[in-house]
């Protein structure tokens, strides 16, 4: 493993030129700040491999290119986004007031220097291993993510344009326009469920998050996006109650500090440590070294700690992504048919907000498992969601997400396995044929993961073949289901790229000529797994 000083000071280094280039694009054509950023670059991986060798800086060219695109530059200067302020102004657009303060990022604040802390406290007294990337991977996110931000809140203006009847999102980071027609729900907050809105707190993609206060909070349902603003209480928002939109519903969301909110708290705290990162192993393997146990005792715990995290991922999972059960009538009987039919009967349904259509299984024994759709998913037709229920129920059948943990835990054993036989059995050979040591762990970190990648498609479509002997419709309902799934997927897609907007060009920057279609697919060769 390469030294934990380099590897952040490379990150330091990719997030420098990447800010470098960004302020020389203003005097210089973008090709020669291209060809000045490159050579920096070089520069920096040539010391790094004259100083850790062949195979640390491998690593080290992967965290530099992370973190140097990953740079939080924002797409135009503050006259780019003058000029389209400007541009809507005179169009006759209105601009919406937003409520603005400093609560708002102190919350974020708050989030993340939890994760930054432990991330920071391994770099000082940790182990170095392979968690050492992760947590710096994490922590460039981290910091990204807090820098959007608080460009965000200082940058963020919003128009509606009553011609268009559109409603426009400015900021130094980006421009969309949300036409009011693809408006499906409005709903306001007594302030914003930061809870819901932190990035790490989220299994699918996060919400757009535009709220720049904690006081109240307008919550907008469009196709493919639910977007979160925080509006001066005085500013009018009438113009979104129109047509099927003919009234309101306010409801009450407690501060995150709130006692009624503790459970839940903790409950997305652990989530983001043991699901979405590694913050928790991090505390342990950071705790135990200070301690001075040992690695065999060490690695028993965190094997243990592991496996407990597997037994309650229900249970955390639940409170983590706040799920409700099912109670809707229309869908209580086919949920009754379709688990009793897969002798489940004992599988509780639960509902998730997320504005993608998806559904999945958690658990790792049929005892302790549970089938969540997401609230979109529940807005399909009754037939599609009682095929994608009966392929949740077969992956619940047959154990799919314990199999499919235990494989990826027995791959990862494996890689460390042999870095680890190589590194203390040939010490000698592993320094004079680095090249080959390199490509046959390259060889490794591909080919496993394209192996876990087949295994668990295999468990996709055995899901696909097996849930439909529990349809009605059998083969036919299935594919039709899936059918429609796609379809959706595809057009909440369409339309969220579509929100974004490109004012210089006068067009939609991301519409494509091919619409997106997962029904389609390429040749074999370059199909993706």
């Amino acid at each position: 493993m390469p030294d934990v000083t380099i590897s952040i000071w490379t990150a330091a280094v990719g997030f420098f030129l990447g800010f470098l280039a960004y302020f020389f694009k203003k005097w210089c054509p973008s090709l020669y700040v291209h060809i000045l950023t490159a050579i920096l670059g070089i520069g920096w991986i040539v010391y790094v491999f004259l100083d850790q060798g062949f195979i640390k800086t491998v690593s080290i060219f992967f965290i530099f290119g992370f973190s140097f695109f990953s740079s939080p530059v924002p797409e135009r200067s503050k006259t780019q986004l003058k000029e389209i302020i400007d541009q809507l102004k005179e169009q006759g657009a209105r601009e919406i007031v937003l409520s603005k303060n400093k609560e708002r990022l102190l919350a974020d604040l708050l989030f993340s220097g939890f994760f930054i802390v432990i991330a920071v406290l391994y770099f000082l007294f940790g182990p170095n291993s392979a968690i050492t990337f992760i947590l710096l991977y994490s922590f460039i996110s981290l910091f990204v993510g807090l820098t959007k931000r608080v460009g965000l809140l200082r940058s963020l203006r919003l128009f509606y344009a009553e011609h268009e009847e559109a409603l426009y999102a400015v900021s130094l980071f980006e421009t969309k326009k949300y036409p009011l027609k693809e408006l499906s729900e409005v709903s306001v907050q007594t302030r914003p469920d930061v809870l819901q809105l932190f990035q790490l707190f989220s299994l699918f993609s996060p919400n757009i998050d535009y709220t720049t206060s904690m006081g109240k909070t307008w919550k907008l349902s469009f196709s493919g996006e639910k977007v979160y603003l925080t509006p001066d209480p005085l500013e009018s928002m009438d113009f979104l109650l129109k047509g099927e939109i003919h009234k309101m519903e306010e409801f009450e969301v407690k501060p995150f500090y709130h006692p009624k909110n503790w459970k839940r708290l903790l409950g997305k705290w652990y989530f983001a440590a043991t699901v979405k990162g590694v913050g928790a192993y991090a505390a342990l393997l950071t705790l135990f070294t200070l301690l001075g146990i040992g690695p065999i005792a060490t690695t028993a715990v965190i094997i243990l700690f592991w496996i407990f995290n597997l037994w309650i991922s229900d249970r955390v999972l639940k409170i983590a992504l706040d799920m409700r059960k099912i109670d809707d009538p229309d869908l209580l009987p086919i949920i009754e048919k379709v688990f009793s039919r897969a002798g489940l009967s004992h599988v509780d349904i639960y509902v998730t907000e997320s504005a993608e259509y998806n559904g999945f299984a958690i658990g790792a024994n049929i005892g302790r498992s549970l089938v969540a759709l997401t609230s979109e998913t529940l807005k399909l037709p009754h037939e599609a969601i009682e095929g994608i229920l009966a392929h949740e129920a077969i992956h619940v059948k047959k154990r799919d997400v314990l199999i499919g943990q235990l494989l990826r835990f027995a791959l990862i054993g494996l890689v460390f396995a042999g870095v680890f036989l190589i590194h203390e059995a040939f010490p000698n050979w592993l320094e004079h044929n680095q090249i080959f040591v390199f490509l046959g762990l390259w060889l490794l970190i591909f080919l496993l993961p394209a192996f876990q990648s087949l295994f668990t498609q295999w468990m996709e479509v055995r899901a696909d073949h097996l849930g439909a002997t529990l349809l009605d419709g059998g083969n036919a309902q299935m594919a039709n289901s899936l059918t429609i799934l796609c379809e959706y997927q595809d057009r909440a897609l369409e339309k969220s790229v579509g929100y974004h907007i490109d004012f210089k060009n006068e067009q939609e920057a991301n519409k494509k000529d091919k619409k997106i279609s997962s029904l389609e697919r390429d040749s074999w060769f370059f199909h993706e797994c």
